[in-house]
């Protein structure tokens, strides 16, 4: 198994600020300038988690680079995922799309798995519904994704709802074979419901998410 671990973290644990879950500071480590992934994973935390990938998707991230035999580089959202809303998620929206334009760049042939938790989700679909090559994208995994909508057919959820920012039907239909939206009933923000417990409980979907991607890199 060929594993170029070029992984920007493994969170260690975590901290409440706010009644959320945030994650301790993480440094990613440089890419040889010389080489060109397989797979680079892209990740946009959660709202006040610390730069890094936080809690959810720094094991996620670790797991797929464990997992798959592809070369893979991890590379965390630059952006506040902050509570001034809509600036955050613009900001992360432009980094996650420059992100993908300089890698596709200079690695034509490397393939994307984009991934956000909850306000980072927000960011993912803001930026393919906005126009991102997705040429390239081999996976989207968003996990309690704000702008969730029901019926959509790349749900995985026991809830009904739809979220606090509901997207609207087919905004995400080009990447639908492609995609999975983790969404667990009465999570506060994917399903507008009242859980904060239910929107911190995505690590039980880790395994499924990396199979997933493993199969679509297939």
């Amino acid at each position: 198994m060929r594993k170029s671990k070029i992984l920007t973290l493994v969170a260690a644990g975590a901290v409440t600020i706010g009644g959320l879950a945030v994650a301790p500071l993480t440094f990613a480590a440089e890419a040889p300038a010389n080489a060109c992934p397989d797979v680079e994973v892209l990740g946009a935390r959660g709202t006040t988690e610390r730069p890094g990938f936080g809690v959810l998707l720094g094991p996620l991230a670790d797991r797929i680079t464990g997992d798959l035999p592809q070369t893979v580089r991890a590379t965390a959202v630059d952006y506040p995922a902050s509570f001034a809303y809509t600036a955050s998620v613009r900001q992360g929206v432009r980094d996650l799309t420059a992100k993908v334009q300089r890698t596709s760049a200079a690695c034509p042939e490397t393939r994307f798995v984009l991934m956000g938790y909850s306000q980072g989700a927000d960011v993912v679909g803001d930026a393919i519904a906005g126009g991102l090559d997705t040429g390239n994208v081999a996976s989207v995994l968003l996990f309690g994704d704000p702008t969730f909508t029901a019926g959509e057919p790349f749900n995985v959820t026991n809830g009904n709802r739809s979220g606090v920012f509901p997207r609207g039907r087919g905004r995400l239909a080009e990447v639908a074979g492609r995609t999975r939206s983790f969404c667990n009933r009465n999570d506060r923000f994917c399903q507008g419901g009242t859980s904060l417990a239910a929107h911190l409980d995505y690590a039980k979907n880790i395994g499924d998410a990396t199979a997933f991607t493993a199969g679509r890199l297939q």
